[in-house]
């Protein structure tokens, strides 16, 4: 099969203005009302945050395996004192590293952003995963949506304080961390809760062919959480399943 692309990542947002309002303002997206979905820009292929407006404030997706999202910046300081000039809630200030800077904000439901300027520009660049195993983790997505990790076998990050691993989706990367060898916050201690009805509610991927994909995670025992039907937002074919450490993924399918 042909190697699945981004998609989309789900949202269950309070209020769906107040979030598009503040993605537009802070990080330069475009947002369609109609179809209540805001499209990331400059990505090489389409992706999309798809907003599900909820009565009720979302549950925390900290203590699950979609640890955050991030974009890219260009100059950290500029990056940080702009956004808490213009009262964004920080979540850890500016850091350092090696010659480039990393900081997380929270986002209007509470989500974690991580904005990174390694790569120089600004436009939305990764996905962070947290897991149990991480070669188990690339391999799930290898062998059912055909991506591939840029090492065979996961390395050990600086130090060797954890193992991690990374799958390219074009220009949006996700990063995956194992569990670190001393106690940190960002990691649950006591496994993995489900992403299902937290802010960040799901990852979605597009295949051409969903039928091929369906019945291989079928036929191999993978969790599928809802038959193939139209999304609720572009009325394409797409299907529920369970990824690794009870991440939920949608599947949908986009032709060439």
């Amino acid at each position: 099969m042909k190697p699945a692309k981004f998609h989309h990542i789900q949202l269950n947002v309070n209020q769906i203005d107040k979030t598009a309002e503040y993605y537009k303002k802070y990080f330069a997206v475009n947002y369609n009302e109609n179809k209540k979905e805001i499209l990331l820009l400059n990505t090489t292929d389409e992706s999309y945050f798809f907003l599900n407006e909820v009565q009720h404030t979302p549950d925390t997706h900290l203590g699950t395996s979609l640890w955050h999202i991030g974009w890219s910046g260009i100059n950290g300081e500029e990056e940080f004192n702009w956004r808490t000039n213009n009262g964004v809630r920080v979540h850890t200030p500016l850091n350092p590293l090696r010659e480039h800077h990393w900081m997380y904000f929270y986002g209007p439901n509470n989500e974690i952003i991580e904005i990174f300027t390694e790569n120089q520009h600004q436009n939305f660049e990764h996905i962070h995963l947290l897991a149990s195993d991480v070669d188990y983790t690339s391999e799930w997505f290898t062998n059912y949506l055909g991506l591939i990790p840029e090492n065979e076998k996961a390395i050990p990050w600086s130090n060797n304080l954890f193992m991690w691993n990374k799958l390219i989706l074009g220009d949006i990367n996700i990063m995956i961390n194992g569990k670190p060898k001393q106690q940190r916050t960002w990691y649950p201690d006591n496994g993995f809760k489900p992403t299902n009805t937290t802010v960040l509610d799901r990852l979605g991927f597009s295949v051409e062919n969903i039928k091929e994909v369906y019945d291989n995670m079928t036929k191999n025992g993978v969790t599928i959480l809802g038959e193939i039907e139209p999304n609720k937002y572009n009325f394409q074919p797409s299907f529920l399943v369970l990824g690794p450490d009870n991440l939920k993924i949608e599947v949908i399918e986009k032709q060439a």
